[in-house]
């Protein structure tokens, strides 16, 4: 393992890595895992016809982590303006939240090698730092093991969200920017 890179990129860089084959293969990999089981929200097809949406909302910013050659894991988020919250069958949040511009962590992709050391939370400090928005907000399966880390790390379940009828209930999550 090279020593790992990781760059904010925006924009038509942005949009033009997420959307690639490597992005897409490090999401399949994840989203076969339980207990995600590869389900027809979590496909390749599906991933890319909603990035392609999400690359061009205000405020959309993506963190790779790249080691060497491979990419080793990335994470996206664009803007949720005041008074927006998820899609779908959501439960609502404070009103504090609710009311506050967020931004909505969508990907937090890190391959298995890669675990454990670390990356994760550096991929999400890296695409949080420097946010002009007073909170974050993301959905995480509450079966999944990423569940329990965003815990450790100070996020709270504020509401749940079904964000499309073929997908399970998910936890909403929130932390307070800056992270501490």
């Amino acid at each position: 393992m090279a020593e790992i890179v990781f760059q904010r990129l925006t924009g038509e860089h942005a949009a033009e890595a997420v959307l690639s084959e490597d992005y897409g293969d490090a999401y399949e990999e994840i989203y076969v895992e339980p207990p995600y089981g590869g389900g027809p929200l979590f496909g390749r097809d599906r991933f890319r016809e909603r990035t392609r949406g999400q690359v061009a909302r205000p405020g959309f910013a993506l963190v790779p982590a790249v080691d060497g050659p491979a990419l080793a894991g990335f994470a996206f988020g664009f803007t949720m303006g005041a008074g927006r919250w998820w899609g779908g069958e959501a439960t609502r949040p404070s009103d504090e939240i609710l009311n506050a511009p967020k931004i909505a962590v969508i990907e937090l992709i890190l391959r298995k090698p890669y675990r454990g050391k670390g990356i994760g939370r550096r991929l999400l400090r890296e695409l949080l730092d420097g946010r002009a928005e007073p909170y974050a907000t993301l959905l995480s399966h509450p079966d999944a093991p990423a569940h329990d880390l965003y815990e450790r790390w100070g996020w709270h379940v504020v509401a749940t969200c079904r964000p499309a009828p073929d997908a399970a209930v998910m936890d909403v999550m929130a932390v307070r920017l800056p992270l501490g």
